[in-house]
């Protein structure tokens, strides 16, 4: 009776030894004394490891050479034997995530075993939705611009839930697919133990009703087929939040204005964003005149032009009461 009653207390260990905590394999008493943590930014990832280091490094660029160590900082490199397949696949180049870990080999990147995986919130990079506000939206101009050129482009979506969850969507286009992982992990409202996966074929735009600009990819392989990016004021993803240096219209061949005055470029930009929208699927649209070229210090936003002084973007037509001397 004592040898059967010692058997299936081994079983029963063994049974519960791991588990699924936040996207991460849990292990029973062997990690409980496990204090170190890193935060910082994912800069490489290979089969089995991920390089994380103590400052973002530009996420386009995918190998990492020691001699940019005084621009990454303090870097470790994590074998991921111990992370759940999901939450491994879903990590980017850029993302910014906390590492709980045990000793570190020193070297340079030092070398590291992870135990458990946390994503943070990057207020610089993310575009951040809450209720009441969206920040950083110029992240999904520069994801649109590359995956409209057909180049390889990631970006991070948070989503603050009115509960007050956090959902982490992580969007890459590669190879004319749109990929998201959407990692509801840390959303203490929901029960999600692993990480999504939909693929999707197609991105599009258009303006709804409540003068909102909708984002939503399309012929997916879930969802039913459909899954919302994001729902924009008009006003603030037409002309997102950046340092514009410089703007330039062109009317056929000519450049008719090409001006770094800040009154100029600050008179354009207000009566686009303070223009009347109108969904360019109701209307019959004259051929462009031109384009305007907003210069930013993080994208360049061209809107066609007429020279009734109003402009073309994301399939909207806005009367914007432009005049070009």
């Amino acid at each position: 009776m004592r040898y059967l009653l010692g058997l299936i207390m081994i079983l029963f260990v063994t049974a519960c030894g791991t588990t699924l905590d936040n996207g991460n394999k849990k292990h029973g008493d062997a990690n409980d004394d496990v204090q170190n943590v890193m935060e910082g930014y994912v800069a490489n990832i290979e089969d089995n490891s991920v390089l994380v280091v103590e400052n973002r490094l530009d996420p386009t660029i995918s190998e990492f050479h020691p001699d940019q160590h005084e621009q990454a900082g303090s870097a470790i490199s994590f074998s991921l034997d111990d992370i759940e397949d999901s939450m491994v696949d879903s990590l980017i180049r850029g993302e910014k995530i906390q590492v709980t870990h045990g000793a570190v080999a020193e070297s340079y990147p030092g070398q590291s075993s992870a135990v458990a995986i946390k994503r943070l919130v990057d207020e610089e990079h993310d575009m951040i939705i809450s209720y009441d506000e969206t920040i950083n939206l110029v992240t999904l101009e520069q994801f649109i611009q590359k995956a409209e050129n057909n180049e390889e482009a990631i970006m991070r979506v948070v989503n603050f839930t009115p509960e007050g969850g956090t959902v982490f969507n992580n969007f890459i286009f590669d190879n004319g697919e749109y990929i998201v992982k959407e990692d509801a992990t840390q959303d203490d409202f929901v029960e999600a133990e692993t990480i999504r996966e939909v693929t999707c074929q197609k991105l599009e735009y258009y303006l709804t009703d409540d003068q909102h600009i909708m984002f939503e990819l399309t012929s997916c392989d879930k969802e039913g087929e459909t899954l919302a990016i994001a729902s924009l004021p008009f006003a603030d993803i037409m002309v997102p939040k950046d340092t514009y240096h410089r703007i330039e219209v062109i009317v056929g061949d000519e450049v008719v204005l090409d001006t770094t005055d800040e009154s100029e470029k600050e008179e354009i930009i207000t009566k686009i964003r303070g223009g009347t929208p109108h969904s360019v699927m109701t209307m019959t649209m004259m051929a462009p005149e031109g384009e305007i070229v907003l210069y930013g210090k993080q994208a360049t936003i061209h809107f066609d032009y007429q020279e009734a002084g109003n402009v073309i973007r994301y399939n909207t037509f806005i009367e914007a009461g432009l005049t070009i001397d």
